[in-house]
C-alpha cells in the first residue's frame, strides 16, 4: 500500500499534458493541411474559370461581329426591298457564341470555392454567370422562333415584317452579348483573370 502513495503526480501530470498537447497539435496540423488543400482547390477552380471566361469572351466577340454583319446585310435588303430568300438567306443565321459554365458549376460543387475564394470574386462570378444565363436563355428563345421566321420570310407575303423581326432578335442578342462582354472584361480586368 505504501507504493501507491508514492506515485509521482508531477511526472504523471507532465505525461498527460504532453499527450494532450500532442493530440491538439495533430488536430491543428490536420486542420491546417485541410485549409491548404482547400486553398489549392480554390486556386485550381479559379484558374479553370479564368480560362473558361477568356474562351467564352473570344467566342462572344466573334458572335457579335457576325451578328453586326448579318444586321447590316438585312438592313440593306430591307432598304432595297430585295427580300428574296436567296438574297437574305446568308444573313439569316445565329452565331450565339459557345458560352460554357462547366468550370463554374464544377467550382460550385466543390466546398473550396465558398470557403477559400474572396467574397467579392464570388459575387462578381455569380453576376457574370447569371448574365450569361440570360444571354443563353434569349438565344434559346431565338432558336425556337428561328424556323417560324425563316418560313414566313420564304413565304414572302410579309417578308419585310419577318426580316425586321429577325434583325431585332439579332440586335437584342447583341445587346445582351455586350452586357455579358462587359461582365467578362470586368472579371478579367480586376486581376481575377490574370
Amino acid at each position: 500500500m505504501s507504493e501507491k502513495k508514492d506515485l509521482d503526480w508531477r511526472s504523471i501530470g507532465f505525461e498527460v499534458a504532453a499527450i494532450v498537447f500532442a493530440v491538439l497539435l495533430a488536430l491543428w496540423l490536420e486542420g491546417w493541411r485541410n485549409d491548404v488543400e482547400l486553398a489549392d482547390r480554390a486556386a485550381t477552380h479559379l484558374d479553370r474559370i479564368r480560362a473558361e471566361v477568356q474562351q467564352n469572351r473570344e467566342s462572344l466577340v466573334n458572335a457579335i461581329a457576325e451578328h453586326e454583319a448579318y444586321m447590316t446585310g438585312l438592313g440593306e435588303a430591307l432598304e432595297t426591298g430585295d427580300l428574296d430568300i436567296q438574297k437574305v438567306g446568308p444573313f439569316l443565321q445565329i452565331e450565339g457564341g459557345a458560352t460554357s459554365d462547366a468550370a463554374w458549376r464544377s467550382a460550385q460543387l466543390s466546398q473550396s470555392i465558398a470557403a477559400m475564394m474572396p467574397l467579392e470574386t464570388l459575387n462578381r462570378l455569380s453576376a457574370l454567370y447569371e448574365t450569361q444565363g440570360y444571354y443563353t436563355d434569349y438565344l434559346n428563345y431565338f432558336f425556337q422562333d428561328y424556323v417560324n421566321l425563316i418560313t414566313e420570310i420564304e413565304a414572302g407575303d410579309e417578308a419585310p415584317k419577318y426580316v425586321q423581326k429577325f434583325r431585332r432578335h439579332l440586335s437584342v442578342t447583341n445587346s445582351l452579348a455586350e452586357q455579358l462582354l462587359n461582365r467578362y472584361d470586368t472579371f478579367l480586368g480586376n486581376g481575377e483573370g490574370e
